[in-house]
């Protein structure tokens, strides 16, 4: 089978492990990365070219947990969720714990991810052209009314910080007419604003002020040791995680999604189902880490 080939398997783990890297780099966009491999690809043999930009995207989706877990400064978008319960984590030192459990369930959901796409791979293609403007419409309203519901006990707050990105991510040029929208004449902003610039203001600055303010306070040693999970653990997440994995193929396979998406509404989702988590939700659950890194795995063969 094609798929055993020696070199596609080669440069699938190639392409995983630049991923990773990539990923774990906040400012470095694991799609950047594969829009330009592809202009050095086109030579190549089809094969060969998907084998190795499928491993940079997969393994950058998982790469941005690494800086969410450590930094709380999430690598990609689609480790936004990920940050929430991973960082906390690390913070009572179990960063060691997290990285070893999100690197399995990494790995169940980009299975479940590629399964679903080894064997349904037309019908998803089929149900994906039959999107009409309307139906992105209610996408976009099913991700602002997504972020109202991550956002604890005050929906409107969520809802107008949605509301508040949604505006963010007007500014540029108009996609059908061209026409400059709150651009104010800055030629740098006919693109418009970049999601990982947006986030690491957000979340990195926040950090490195919160920092600051605790320059008194002895540093928490992060224990980065005892990786590997134990079998007992992993099957007691396992339930969850497979359910988070259907979430991520779902939301893959819708156009204008991805693992972003998926991410936050299996962490969503998980926080309705779980009746008693290891711990509350956003101090370090370990519910919190599994639902978004199977999710955000899984959208990639969606």
């Amino acid at each position: 089978m094609a798929w055993l080939d020696p070199s596609l398997l080669l440069l699938t783990a190639i392409g995983t492990a630049a991923g990773i890297y990539i990923g774990a780099i906040p400012g470095l966009s694991v799609t950047m990365a594969v829009s330009i491999l592809i202009s050095f690809t086109f030579s190549w043999d089809i094969n060969d070219a998907l084998a190795l930009m499928v491993g940079i995207y997969m393994g950058g989706v998982y790469g941005g947990s690494r800086s969410a877990i450590l930094l709380n400064i999430p690598g990609a978008p689609s480790a936004i969720a990920t940050a929430l319960d991973g960082y906390p984590l690390a913070q009572r030192g179990e960063a060691g714990a997290a990285i070893g459990l999100s690197t399995v369930m990494s790995v169940i959901g980009g299975f479940v991810g590629i399964l679903v796409l080894a064997v349904a791979a037309p019908t998803i293609a089929e149900f994906a052209l039959r999107f009409q403007p309307r139906d992105y419409l209610l996408l976009a309203i099913l991700g602002i009314l997504l972020v109202g519901s991550l956002s604890g006990e005050s929906l409107a707050k969520g809802v107008f910080a949605g509301a508040l990105g949604l505006l963010i991510g007007t500014v540029g040029l108009d996609p059908l007419t061209a026409e400059e929208r709150f651009t104010f004449g800055v030629v740098e902003l006919w693109n418009g604003i970049s999601p990982i610039a947006v986030m690491i203001g957000l979340f990195g600055m926040s950090e490195a002020l919160i920092q600051l303010h605790h320059l008194d306070k002895a540093a928490i040693k992060q224990n980065v040791s005892k990786i590997i999970p134990s079998w007992k653990l992993v099957r007691k997440f396992l339930p969850l995680s497979l359910q988070s994995s259907s979430i991520g193929v779902i939301i893959g396979a819708l156009p204008g999604t991805g693992g972003d998406i998926a991410a936050l509404l299996a962490y969503d989702q998980a926080k309705r189902v779980t009746k008693q988590p290891s711990r509350p939700f956003g101090e370090g659950a370990y519910e919190g880490l599994v639902a978004p890194e199977s999710a955000n795995n899984a959208a990639v063969g969606g």
